[in-house]
């Protein structure tokens, strides 16, 4: 992808660490990541450097699309 962009990571039981940080850093065009899980202060200090966005602990069901979403509130 040569696009900037943002990744979704659903790993509810993994933590983003700095060696998966700097794999997601050196792709160049990621401009901020989402996650289900935790991420590693290391793996934060590398983002923060890079200026990419992150968000850690997002709930998982608000990652379903938005179908899945209003079956679930009727």
């Amino acid at each position: 992808m040569d696009e900037p962009h943002i990744e979704v990571k659903a790993w509810k039981t993994k933590k983003i660490d700095s060696t998966k940080a700097k794999a997601i850093r050196n792709k160049g065009t990621v401009i901020g990541i989402v996650t289900a899980g935790g991420i590693t202060k290391p793996a934060k200090d590398v983002f923060d450097a890079a200026d990419i966005a992150w968000v850690e602990n997002f709930p998982e069901n608000m990652l379903s699309n938005n179908e899945d979403r209003e079956k679930k509130s009727c």
